[in-house]
């Protein structure tokens, strides 16, 4: 469980318990109250002996605040980070097997996605939305955490985003597509493939940022408040 270190060191002030103090009341270590305080994780043993000194439920301790609370630690950054590293690495094994690494780097296409991304989640959302959308990726890196209205925020934020992303790649398909079909009769087969091909790729881009990002981000912030 993750408690609200603030809320918690509130509550200790306003009876006026030093850590020691506190310890002692719950039958923990001093060490133990120091590490709840400093981080807010907290096993349902410890906060179920913290509520009961001061006569409240477990859930009025945890960290359900409007502001996102994480609990930053190598570990999880490691496991998130190698998560990540995985997902890319079998994508580019995947590449280059089908030999067409050449042909999936485009950066017209991928500067069209993010710009058009970014241009419809200003409509939606604002300016602040946007920059919350950004600031909010280092979440990817942690899987401890508990939001409250702002996790709910993000994750309606990403989860458009992914509509969003998929809304660019038909609009880049549709486009290519008039391009491609207003000049067939100047193209032989082999031409023609491989301009419809090319064609594909910005909805590889989409479906790569979404599945792997911001489908993912959204998830864990909607069922944050549900982890303990």
């Amino acid at each position: 469980m993750l408690l609200s270190t603030d809320k918690l060191k509130k509550l200790r002030s306003e009876n006026g318990w030093s850590q020691e103090v506190l310890a002692k009341a719950t039958g923990l270590s001093a060490r133990t109250i120091q590490r709840i305080e400093s981080d807010g994780k907290a096993s349902a043993e410890s906060t179920l002996a913290i509520a009961s000194v001061f006569n409240l439920s477990p859930q009025s301790l945890m960290a359900t605040s409007n502001e996102i609370e994480v609990n930053w630690t190598r570990r999880v950054i490691m496991k998130n980070l190698l998560a990540l590293v995985v997902i890319s690495g079998a994508i580019a094994m995947l590449v280059i097997l089908a030999g067409s690494t050449e042909l999936v780097i485009d950066v017209q296409f991928g500067l069209f996605l993010v710009l058009f991304l970014y241009a419809a989640t200003i409509i939606a959302f604002g300016t602040g939305g946007m920059l919350k959308s950004l600031e909010g990726l280092k979440y990817l890196f942690t899987d401890e955490l508990v939001g409250g209205a702002q996790a709910k925020y993000l994750s309606e934020l990403y989860n458009s985003q992914v509509k969003f992303l998929y809304g660019g790649a038909l609009v880049g398909l549709v486009i290519g597509a008039i391009a491609i079909l207003g000049k067939i009769d100047t193209y032989d087969n082999f031409i023609f493939q491989r301009a419809s091909s090319v064609n594909l790729i910005v909805l590889f881009y989409a479906a790569l940022l979404a599945e792997s990002i911001f489908r993912p981000l959204s998830l864990k912030l909607k069922t944050c408040d549900m982890l303990d």
